[in-house]
């Protein structure tokens, strides 16, 4: 006769296969089932968060991939000082990629534009479409809204300043224009 789970070994069970897909929860990504399960058992309380200021919702934004608009958006005060201050202290923004790609081998791809993808990776213009060019090459195109904190770690990215895609390997592995920061 097998005993019911609590709660707490529910959870602790869930963890585990989220630490086995992705090393460590810190890794996982938010939308994950086993995550959004754990969430459900142990919903946040808020208990123990310290205040969040503006400038730390503008800085999580920024890092988890928002666009500038999306932020002022998001993030209540006056558009322009929100603009300013991610001008003034140099905060980087990441593309907000458009297409999620699945080639045949089975890497997937973030891209803001198909064309620069068959351009990078094919060194091809296609006299096609480049969704009939791609659809013939058996690639898979999911068009939609990616943000960076969604982006699984082996996935590859193209943002549009650079001339080859580059793999996720954490949270902190994003090429801005001109380099790291």
């Amino acid at each position: 006769m097998a005993l019911d789970m609590t709660k707490y070994q529910k959870a602790l069970m869930l963890l585990n296969k989220i630490e086995s897909k992705y090393g460590s929860i810190v890794d996982c990504p938010e939308d994950d089932p086993d995550y959004v399960a754990i969430r459900k058992i142990y919903p946040s309380t808020g208990h123990g968060v310290r205040v969040v200021t503006t400038e730390d919702q503008i800085y999580r934004l920024a890092h988890e991939g928002y666009s500038i608009s999306e932020i002022a958006n998001l993030v209540s005060g006056n558009d322009g000082d929100i603009y300013d201050f991610i001008k003034q202290c140099r905060i980087g923004i990441k593309t907000v990629f458009k297409f999620r790609i699945v080639a045949p081998t089975g890497e997937v791809y973030y891209v803001r534009s198909l064309g620069q993808f068959i351009k990078v990776m094919f060194n091809y213009h296609p006299s096609v479409s480049v969704l009939t060019f791609l659809k013939a090459h058996r690639y898979r195109v999911r068009e939609g809204i990616y943000r960076w904190k969604f982006i699984n770690n082996g996935s590859y990215y193209l943002p549009p300043y650079l001339d080859k895609p580059v793999k996720r390997e954490g949270i902190d592995s994003y090429v801005y224009e001109g380099g790291y920061y």
